[in-house]
């Protein structure tokens, strides 16, 4: 039985990629900073990435097989307010990782979760894995520095790294502060009677590659186990959204009579008009493709939200 480790294994998605038939079936650990977090599927241990000793004790253990790396600060706002914070846990607690597993675990195959946020800002057209990067916000930068980190071991260490890039994506489960999320939990507080029939928006006009995080998650068990070292891999669906094609989607879902209203609060410093993936590489070389129309995330979505409010 394969050994396979993933770090943030409290995380929105790793949530649903332990559920793949090729990672569910192995001996799984996971780290976690989130301290009363615990699994009945797998082990769990606590520990912060940024912990270099500990991490490096975890490998040395364990001896994975596989790695899957998902811990990371991955909210975009959030990392404006906290820019050290999102360096320190998203470019350190990654070299810390990389540099434990050269020491402990030499071999193992290990999956980075990097982000479509690294490519520069367009106006027009679909981002390939050999589009320009120019990040423009710190969690774009955090990531990138991540995969230049990966490139030393993979060029001078001989290691088995793969990178991921994931674009937008979404479902049942995710925090309130990404933006499909938050939406459906107002409009679930709305039609349960907790909140003024008026939702909060920042900005509707940006647009977005969305996949459902069941999609993404079946990608990277796929790329892991098939990926090329070195190689980067686009998850996304390549289809585009606005923002406010998922906002009428949930609106159009809801039972209540919703009053929209912009608020300064939730606009951000610097946001890219368009962010669209040429899934091509993955559906070329996988076979790789949505399962999930937006439809039915945001049908799923919302449903979610409605049952949270009733717990």
């Amino acid at each position: 039985m394969k050994k396979v480790l993933i770090t943030g294994c409290s995380g929105f998605l790793a949530s649903y990629l332990v559920r793949e038939p090729d990672i569910k079936n192995s001996r799984i650990l996971g780290i976690t900073e989130v301290e009363d977090y615990t699994s009945t599927d797998f082990e769990v241990i606590n520990a912060d990435i940024r912990d270099r000793g500990k991490i490096k004790n975890i490998i040395r253990e364990f001896s994975p097989d596989y790695i899957y790396h998902l811990a990371a600060i991955s909210n975009v706002g959030y990392s404006w307010q906290n820019p050290g914070l999102t360096y320190e846990v998203n470019f350190i607690g990654s070299s810390n990782l990389l540099e434990s597993a050269f020491e402990y675990s030499p071999d193992a195959r290990i999956v980075l979760m990097s982000s479509a946020e690294v490519y520069a800002k367009v106006n027009e057209g679909f981002l390939s894995e050999t589009s320009k990067t120019s990040p423009n916000n710190p969690y774009a930068l955090s990531k990138l520095a991540m995969e230049m980190a990966a490139d030393l071991y993979i060029n001078s260490r001989n290691m088995e790294i793969i990178k991921i890039r994931s674009f937008n994506f979404t479902g049942p489960g995710q925090n309130i502060s990404f933006v499909s999320s938050d939406f459906s939990y107002q409009i679930a507080q709305i039609e349960k009677g907790k909140k003024d029939p008026v939702i909060k928006v920042g900005n509707l006009s940006a647009k977005r590659d969305f996949s459902d995080v069941r999609d993404i998650a079946r990608y990277i068990s796929v790329i892991g186990r098939e990926g090329e070292s070195g190689e980067i891999y686009n998850t996304c669906s390549g289809s585009v959204y606005s923002i406010s094609d998922m906002l009428n989607i949930l609106l159009e879902l809801s039972t209540s009579d919703i009053k929209v209203e912009v608020e300064k609060e939730r606009l951000r410093p610097v946001d890219k008009p368009l962010l669209a993936g040429d899934n091509s590489k993955i559906k070329n070389k996988f076979g790789l493709g949505p399962e999930y129309d937006m439809e039915q995330t945001m049908k799923d979505l919302l449903e979610f939200s409605r049952k949270s409010l009733n717990k």
